[in-house]
């Protein structure tokens, strides 16, 4: 065959050679051509709109009133006398009830938490023995119990109008229950010097009435915290035998000797939202004054080596930290009490408890006073997440523990130099991951969600993790805002926050309002779905990418593949990174991704790889915590010729070099002829 094309070819004139070359080229620049328009055509036709940010401005911007009446609270005189021996007080309890609502009031229910507490042997219970006019001693009012839900409905004589009171007392007895286990009890043995008597929920408390739920009636529960109060004075008396310590909420204001027993008065001086006192005969006593607050600590001998000492400086530096950064502590006591309790510690108005079980959590000292310390923060912090800015616990309880922790993290970075210092402990038996690592593997280790903005019914309901997320999402979540917004905006916004709603009852979207104001726009597009959507974002990129040799522009689409999950649009900044084919990078910028976002970039290097560097609070979901990345390999991209893909370049050649070899054919069949 060979020898038969040589033999034509050479048989033909140099006229038709000089024609077959002119076919050839013809045909070559007509399939550069081809693929020329066609490359135009491609990318004029699937070109996407950047976008950057999606952000609009608010219309509205709230402003926050900054008066407080001190006068518009309910006045409670509660005096206890206390059975050692039974666990057991009686008490009056003198109500001033204040209506702070735009309804009259025929009823008023009061929480009787004690008989929903767990025990060992002995329940809780609290027994209301009768109510009475105040004015008038034998006018009894009528009312109903519900021990069931630990409520108790009282029938007013006449209905109580707006910004009116209602004045009555009500004689009860209070039995704590026992074990170590719950926020009341009495536990410990008198042979180890080692019983205390801790009284919290052991008195009937008036229920909320809001707009959205009418009146709170909730019962006591075991997820979460169930409390929900109004700010109302209080002058406390107790009476307990003369060599009993006590640990009360409020400041001392003068004791009276009564032969074997003494009677001290206590009162809180600004409005809280509740009191509790815990007595012990065994009690070590540590004070000092702090810029006008007495610190006070109160633990059992047995852990003086935890307690003696470090009680008093963790306490002193919360306060510091905090009356700084977010305002002033109102109170002149704050109280820090060793406690019996299967948890960590508990916040009440101006005393929180810690437990002794610390002791037993193993590890070396340095060990158990990192746990010390985390708890005394935490709790302390509640005494502005919580007692002076309420929250209702039920429904929205996770605000106030959100803030907490973040509070927390702010007194380790304040101290220690890293907010998530609390949440990196490393010892060879217990080690903790950072609140980061634990939010993005979260899906990955529990396949569930992690919706926030739940209440305790929904967490219940939809088997959502109230832990997780109201002790870690929530407050990553904080400090993600301050991340973004940045930490002179925040703290701005922190303490804005405390100013305007101390004394009150804030919610999510108040919180939001105050931020909004601080950072003059909308921050929807941050607090909906970050708070309410239950997966976080997983991004991919799209394969539909393009890049255009001859002006260096790449064209990127990112696509969120939780989105059809939630209910919300994510919005955050990410770390694009781009690799040249030495694998050396060349490009870095912070991005804007909205849901599905393409991105148009120009570059002085051909690209390899496309990296989304998921470093600081980026919050995206992982399935290795050690790969805090996403990459996109550019194949196809390195190769070209005037801006022509080598791929589409090669597959035009073909084509005509086919077509050339079917004209030549076609000359050497009518040659040979």
């Amino acid at each position: 065959m060979k020898k038969i094309t040589l033999l034509i070819w050479n048989r033909m004139t140099r006229s038709q050679i000089f024609n077959l070359k002119i076919l050839i080229s013809v045909a070559f620049i007509t399939s550069i051509c081809f693929t020329a328009c066609f490359l135009v055509f491609n990318n004029t036709s699937h070109k996407q709109t950047n976008i950057l940010d999606s952000r609009s401005a608010l219309s509205f911007e709230p402003v926050p009133k900054l008066s407080q009446n001190n006068d518009n609270y309910s006045h409670y005189e509660l005096s206890v006398i206390m059975d050692e021996v039974n666990s057991f007080v009686e008490g009056n309890l003198t109500v001033n009830f204040y209506n702070n609502d735009l309804i009259n009031l025929s009823q008023i229910p009061f929480h009787l938490y004690l008989s929903g507490m767990k025990y060992q042997t002995r329940p809780g219970v609290i027994e209301i023995i009768n109510i009475t006019d105040k004015d008038n001693p034998s006018l009894a009012l009528d009312f109903e119990v519900f021990s069931d839900q630990q409520i108790m409905w009282v029938n007013l004589t006449n209905d109580l109008e707006p910004e009116n009171y209602a004045e009555f007392i009500i004689k009860f007895n209070a039995t704590l229950p026992d074990g170590p286990y719950d926020r009341a009890n009495s536990h410990g043995a008198d042979i180890l010097n080692a019983r205390i008597y801790k009284f919290t929920g052991f008195y009937p408390i008036a229920c909320v009435y809001d707009n959205e739920d009418g009146w709170n009636i909730d019962p006591y529960l075991h997820v979460g915290d169930p409390f929900y109060f109004d700010m109302a004075y209080y002058d406390f008396y107790i009476e307990v035998p003369d060599a009993m310590l006590l640990a009360v909420s409020g400041a001392l204001q003068d004791k009276e000797h009564l032969g074997s027993t003494i009677r001290y008065h206590y009162n809180t001086s600004y409005p809280v939202r509740e009191v509790t006192f815990s007595a012990s005969r065994y009690f070590q006593v540590e004070s000092k004054l702090v810029n006008g607050v007495n610190v006070s600590i109160f633990y059992l001998f047995k852990s003086s080596s935890i307690w003696s000492s470090n009680g008093l400086k963790y306490a002193e530096q919360a306060l510091l930290l905090f009356n700084e950064t977010f305002g002033k502590y109102p109170y002149y006591s704050l109280n820090l009490v060793e406690e019996y309790t299967e948890y960590g510690g508990m916040e009440y108005p101006t005393q929180v408890y810690c437990t002794e079980a610390i002791d037993g959590w193993g590890g070396d000292l340095s060990y158990r006073l990192w746990w010390f310390e985390l708890i005394v923060v935490h709790e302390i912090s509640h005494q502005w997440w919580y007692n002076l800015i309420g929250n209702d616990e039920v429904d929205i309880g996770f605000l106030d523990e959100g803030f907490a922790e973040w509070s927390t993290g702010y007194y380790g970075e304040s101290y220690y130099g890293s907010w998530e210092y609390f949440q990196t402990l490393d010892y060879s038996y217990h080690q903790l991951a950072p609140y980061i690592e634990r939010v993005r593997m979260y899906y990955h280790n529990e396949l569930l969600q992690s919706k926030i903005n739940q209440s305790t019914y929904e967490f219940i309901s939809s088997n959502t993790d109230y832990y997780f997320a109201s002790y870690r999402k929530a407050p990553l979540i904080l400090e993600k805002l301050r991340q973004t917004i940045g930490h002179l905006n925040f703290i701005e916004g922190v303490r804005l926050y405390f100013e305007t709603w101390k004394f009150k009852h804030a919610t999510l979207k108040d919180l939001q309002d105050i931020f909004e104001f601080v950072n003059k726009s909308s921050l929807a597009w941050f607090f909906l779905p970050w708070y309410n959507n239950p997966y976080l974002p997983a991004y991919r990129f799209s394969n539909n990418y393009d890049y255009n040799a001859d002006n260096g522009t790449l064209s990127l689409t990112i696509r969120d593949v939780s989105e059809p999950a939630n209910k919300y649009p994510y919005s955050q900044q990410v770390p694009l990174e781009i690799y040249n084919t030495n694998n050396q990078k060349f490009y870095s910028e912070l991005m804007w991704i909205n849901s599905t976002t393409t991105i148009r970039i120009e570059l002085s290097q051909i690209p390899k790889i496309a990296r989304l560097s998921y470093n600081n609070y980026v919050l995206v979901q992982l399935d290795n915590p050690s790969k805090l990345y996403l990459d996109l390999i550019l194949t196809n991209i390195g190769t070209t010729i005037l801006g022509f893909e080598l791929g589409i370049l090669t597959l035009s050649s073909i084509m005509s070099m086919g077509l050339i070899i079917y004209l030549t054919r076609r000359k050497l069949r009518v040659a040979i002829k």
